[in-house]
Order: structure tokens, then C-alpha cells, then sequence
């Protein structure tokens, strides 16, 4: 490899960490688990993201970012599934706010593990954004003559920063204070994080139609 390996791995790990701490919709679904259900599935939701980020990162590094780019239905298909993911996690959210006992912290156990694991990796599993956004890493700081073991020290480092970050946000939005000042405001904030979750999901929704749409629509 013409470039040094740690320099790559420097600068994978500069851009990962500002895009974790750039609010979307990864980190957002880590946060409104680790609120609503404690550490443990605020934990299993930002390892089924960090996942869902490896795969991608796999798949990028594979080229099938190109496939997409070459079957834009297939791609909208994923980003579409994506949307209204975020969407259903969005109206669940609200709908919690009317559950019996939605005032108290009963709510926190209500999510399982293996739930809570398949619920981040839906949520950047299903978006394709994520394909581009690693093959956007990979074209800039991988040169084209990188070994297949580079690939795949650059691939596990990916998902192990993935890991990191976002067992951190569970950390954070687990503590007692944060928790505590949850349940003073459960169904405010359940309502709030519903709505955000459904803008996300539509936002996406919208911006992957709108080039399939009229004229007078774009």
C-alpha cells in the first residue's frame, strides 16, 4: 500500500466520529431506546446499527454501491422500506404516550434484546445512504492498489468505531439524571422523538420520489 495504513484508519475514524455526532436518525434511534428502555437496549440497538454500518461498509468495499447506481429502483426500494421504518418507529413512539402506566418507568422493560438489536440494524440497514456515504470514505482515503486484508482490517475498524460511538450514547442517555428527567417528561418527550422519527422517515420518503414525480411536483 502506498499509504501508510494508520493514516487511513485516522482519517476513517476523524470522519466516522463527525458523523456520529451529526443528529440523524442512527442516533437518534440509539438515544430514544437507551430513554425509553434503559442501558441494555439502548446498548443492543447501537450494536445493531454498528452491524448494519459493518455490512454496508463490507458491501461498499465489494462495489455494490455501484449495482445500486445502476438499478435506481432497487435503491429507492431500500431507501422507501427505510422511510417507513422510521415512520412505524415514529407512530410507535406516540402511541406509547397512551398505554396505561406510560406515566411511570414500566415502559423501560417492554423492548427485548434480540427486538432491540433487529431494530438498529433496520434502521441503517435499509438505507442505501449508508452504501454511499462508505463508498464516499473508501474512494477518498483508500487507494485502489489496498490488499484484501487492508480491506478487511479497514471494513472491522469501521464497524469497531461503530461499536464505540454508539455504546457511548447508550451510556450517556442511560444515566440516572437523564433517565429521571425522562420519566418527569415521558409523554412529551416519547411524542417529540415520535415526531422526529416520522419527519426523518418522510424526509427520506420525499426526497427519494421526488425525482420519480411530475414536473409539477419538483
Amino acid at each position: 500500500m502506498d499509504r501508510d495504513l494508520t493514516s487511513i484508519l485516522g482519517m476513517i475514524a476523524l470522519v466516522r466520529i463527525l458523523a456520529w455526532l451529526t443528529p440523524g436518525a442512527n442516533m437518534l434511534a440509539v438515544l430514544s431506546a437507551s430513554v425509553s428502555h434503559g442501558r441494555i437496549t439502548g446498548l443492543m440497538t447501537g450494536l445493531g446499527i454498528a452491524f448494519g454500518g459493518f455490512l454496508w461498509a463490507v458491501l461498499s468495499l465489494a462495489g455494490v454501491s455501484v449495482l445500486l447506481a445502476a438499478f435506481p429502483m432497487l435503491a429507492l426500494s431500500l431507501r422507501l422500506a427505510g422511510a417507513a421504518y422510521l415512520v412505524h418507529m415514529g407512530l410507535h413512539s406516540i402511541m406509547r404516550t397512551t398505554l396505561p402506566g406510560s406515566g411511570t418507568g414500566d415502559m423501560r422493560k417492554k423492548m427485548g434484546k434480540l427486538q432491540a438489536f433487529r431494530s438498529g440494524l433496520m434502521v441503517t440497514g435499509t438505507n442505501p445512504k449508508a452504501s454511499l456515504f462508505y463508498t464516499s470514505i473508501f474512494t477518498t482515503v483508500v487507494p485502489p492498489n489496498a490488499t484484501s486484508a487492508d480491506l478487511a482490517i479497514i471494513a472491522v475498524f469501521s464497524g469497531l468505531i461503530g461499536v464505540v460511538t454508539y455504546s457511548l450514547t447508550a451510556f450517556v442517555f442511560s444515566l440516572g439524571p437523564v433517565t429521571a428527567l425522562f420519566r418527569l417528561a415521558m409523554r412529551p418527550v416519547c411524542i417529540v422523538l415520535g415526531l422526529l422519527f416520522c419527519g426523518l422517515g418522510a424526509n427520506i420518503a420525499w426526497q427519494s420520489l421526488h425525482p420519480f414525480l411530475p414536473a409539477p411536483f419538483n
